[in-house]
């Protein structure tokens, strides 16, 4: 059998009466029904946090010769460096919105937006050799100090010279040095904010996110905040 498409054709009182079918609703469902669309429009339309972490990469490094090129994908720029005659290139590598090249003379990093930033080794100072580059932070440390590149430049921290480095961390927006006297937390709009370890207390793990970072001691456990740019401690309890 031959089944012949039909189209239906309301009228307007009958398009009305369906109408009514939602004026016919009871009040508590309809309300109900109302507070589910709205929250899914309030929902889809919330703002960005200013510390959400965007994982695109932006930032490439290339090199000719002795010249270095930080390329930008958001502005669509270029940052150009020369290395001086005899430099040697220890370390290179861009991730997310930050770009870093370690030397045997200087540290330099680029950011979008940004030229190429660089911070001299001192006279007896030796110079960087490893670093984390994530999505808004680089941090890498010398024998000297911390040392941590943004999009808003260089932040560092000297060392004493009792201090001994123990392990570096990272996330994408948030960086660690530990060392055998004090914690240094650092964030893409701070500097390093330190805490200061126990006597004898023992760092057993560490724990890293986007923008917080976990710490579990025999005394304590201590999370530090990027966004807030600061340290919070909860003593454990007697077992």
């Amino acid at each position: 059998f031959n089944e012949t498409a039909t189209t239906e054709i309301y009228t307007n009182a009958e398009s009305s009466a369906a109408s009514d079918v939602y004026k016919r609703q009871p009040p508590l469902l309809l309300a109900i029904t109302l507070m589910a669309v709205w929250a899914g429009s309030a929902v889809a339309q919330l703002p960005l946090l200013p510390d959400e972490v965007e994982r695109v990469d932006v930032i490439a490094i290339e090199r000719d010769g002795r010249e270095l090129y930080g390329f930008d994908a958001l502005t669509g720029g270029r940052a150009r460096v020369r290395l001086e005659i005899g430099e040697t290139v220890l370390l290179q590598r861009s991730r997310g919105r930050v770009g870093l090249v370690l030397t045997d003379k200087r540290a330099l990093g680029v950011a979008s937006g940004t030229s190429w930033l660089e911070v001299r080794w001192r006279i007896h100072e030796e110079p960087a050799q490893v670093a984390l580059v994530e999505e808004r932070l680089a941090l890498t440390v010398t024998s000297w100090r911390a040392l941590a590149f943004t999009s808003r430049g260089w932040v560092e921290e000297p060392l004493t010279p009792s201090e001994v480095v123990a392990t570096m961390r990272a996330g994408s927006g948030v960086g660690l040095v530990t060392t055998n006297r004090r914690l240094l937390g650092v964030g893409p709009s701070s500097g390093f904010v330190s805490e200061k370890l126990r006597l004898r207390e023992v760092l057993e793990s560490v724990t890293t996110q986007d923008t917080i970072i976990s710490l579990r001691t025999d005394l304590r456990i201590l999370i530090f905040s990027a966004p807030r740019a600061s340290w919070r401690e909860e003593k454990l309890r007697l077992q």
